[in-house]
């Protein structure tokens, strides 16, 4: 009579689990993801970053419209009367990410902007261009050929919040003396916006001088 017991509490038992499906394992998440920590933070991919805004952080995108973003630039704008004051504000929250704070640059990353032939190219409309229209494919800098995809920033970014960063690039961190960019002189390379990133080779094709 027990062996009957303990047989039909097994056929009970096995008859639960058939019925219950198989137990799938919970997915656990990759060894060293962790969430961001609070404050700035730029994620691996060059498409956008975290910024903090209160107890809450947002992820906001340069390529397309954001209004954390652009609500920043203008708090930046509205700050300062000194614009070399607002581009290094500017730089160091978004481009230093890439591009270092020190604008050196790094593998993997960015090319330097530090001695680079195209922050010191006389009028700066290539640069301006880049900024705006984003890079794709392989340049030359100092020499050394790097092949690394930089996002559109036209989405968010004005002419004067442009001019001033770059100006900032040129004036601080390019490590000669060259002339500032004016807001008109983005306006001129806004103007001749692209659907697709620039190329080196296109870049070529604007005069210089």
């Amino acid at each position: 009579m027990r062996l009957i017991a303990t047989l039909f509490v097994l056929f009970l038992f096995g008859l639960a689990v058939f019925l219950a499906g198989p137990v799938r394992p919970r997915k656990q998440a990759p060894m060293g993801v962790q969430q961001p920590p609070p404050g700035p933070i730029h994620t691996n991919a060059p498409d956008g970053f975290y910024i903090r805004k209160g107890d809450q952080r947002t992820y906001v995108q340069y390529a397309t419209p954001d209004p954390v973003l652009r609500a920043f630039m203008k708090s930046v704008m509205d700050g300062t009367s000194d614009p070399v004051t607002k581009g290094a504000e500017i730089f160091q929250r978004i481009c230093a990410a890439c591009h270092q704070k020190d604008g050196a640059g790094k593998d993997g990353l960015a090319p330097p902007l530090v001695d680079s032939e195209w922050v010191l190219a006389p009028k700066g409309d290539r640069l301006a261009r880049i900024v705006l229209n984003g890079l794709n494919g392989p340049i030359q800098v100092r020499g050394k050929t790097w092949n690394l995809p930089m996002p559109p920033l036209k989405e968010n970014l004005g002419d004067d919040q442009v001019a001033v960063v770059l100006t900032y690039v040129r004036s601080r961190l390019a490590g000669q003396h060259v002339s500032h960019i004016s807001p008109d002189a983005v306006a001129a390379a806004r103007k001749e916006a692209r659907a697709t990133p620039e190329t080196s080779e296109a870049l070529m094709r604007v005069s210089a001088e």
